[in-house]
């Protein structure tokens, strides 16, 4: 069978796509080398309010751990800094698995423990992990939705090769938990830690700059240990977990008959990781241009809305955040809550 578009990932990028396409008529395969969509989850799971506004239909209930209102930032300094953040903390699992069923509901085909190897002759080949059976698929177009580490990406031109890496506990809150709580420590170098408030439970990790001697379990470590120490969680560790963010921006997201959505592209904001929207934003996008005939619109579209914001502060990263030694200085130059951060420089 011929398909008008492959889409490679099943995330939220991927599957939204294949959503977007399926709804309107179009032949779709979504493949993805997980056993299962949203699994396993890799992330501190918040979202904006202003994505459930634009996709109602991603959103119900079930996929909602809790909202939240604020984003609090504490300082080595002592100053605690709160900015406006109201959104959602999600259960991501079901969030993914919602769009995927929704893609699936219009038509879309999912393939699951499925690689995608390359491109030969005009068409896609894939493998199925547990048969290794390999075969080639054509597409008239092809959406790299493959995560930070994209091989689509990889393969078709200029790739992420700088990164954060994050790692995340799960554990039982000793104390109610309302808005997103951030932290700025020396022993968390060039990145932050976070506490993610999800009912009784709270996502409590690290995203460091891993060219830094410090390992990203350590960090982990020592920053669980003085949350533990101020009361607000409880010891257990639920469920641990861990990833990659793309810290250089953009990565020229249409390459001819392939167009690079969510992390694959770069649409990870280099310095907070947030990513989620952008995912989903980036792959209506891309789906829409594909739909409309102009997919050229979609990186015009991508790169007014997102590219500029999203290269600035990978730029940011590279001038301030290579020395982790006067957080004072530094902090306020690459944190969105801060008014230095958005002075023209």
């Amino acid at each position: 069978m011929k398909w008008d578009v492959l889409v490679v990932g099943s995330g939220p990028a991927g599957a939204t796509s294949a959503y977007t396409l399926a709804k309107e008529g179009a032949k779709v395969l979504l493949v993805d080398i997980k056993r299962a969509p949203g699994v396993p989850v890799q992330c501190a799971e918040f979202v904006p309010i202003q994505l459930k506004h634009s996709f109602p239909e991603f959103f119900p209930e079930e996929v909602i751990a809790q909202e939240v209102g604020e984003m609090i930032h504490f300082t080595p300094w002592g100053e605690v800094v709160s900015m406006y953040s109201e959104g959602y903390v999600l259960h991501r699992d079901r969030f993914d698995r919602r769009i995927t069923e929704l893609a699936l509901s219009e038509g879309a085909h999912l393939r699951l423990r499925t690689r995608f190897l390359g491109f030969e002759d005009g068409k896609a080949w894939l493998e199925h992990i547990d048969s290794r059976e390999r075969y080639p698929v054509q597409a008239r177009w092809v959406i790299g939705a493959d995560g930070p580490r994209s091989k689509v990406a990889k393969l078709t031109g200029p790739h992420t090769e700088s990164f954060l890496t994050t790692a995340q506990f799960t554990v039982p809150l000793k104390v109610p938990v309302r808005d997103l709580l951030i932290y700025f420590r020396d022993y968390i170098p060039g990145g932050y830690g976070w506490i993610f408030p999800k009912g009784d439970v709270a996502n409590v990790g690290v995203g460091i700059d891993p060219s830094y001697p410090i390992n990203v379990m350590e960090s982990l470590r020592r920053f669980f240990r003085e949350v533990l120490s101020e009361g607000i969680v409880g010891e257990k560790i639920l469920s641990r977990t861990g990833g990659w963010i793309p810290a250089e921006g953009v990565k020229g997201p249409l390459r001819g008959d392939v167009l690079l959505v969510g992390d694959a592209g770069g649409f990870c904001h280099p310095i907070t990781g947030g990513g989620i929207a952008n995912a989903v934003l980036t792959g209506s996008m891309a789906a829409r241009s594909i739909l409309e005939g102009s997919p050229e619109e979609f990186e015009e579209e991508a790169m007014e809305l997102l590219g500029s914001s999203l290269n600035r502060a990978a730029q940011k990263r590279v001038k301030y955040m290579k020395s982790w030694d006067d957080l004072k200085s530094i902090v306020p130059k690459t944190w969105i809550a801060f008014e230095e951060y958005w002075k023209e420089e």
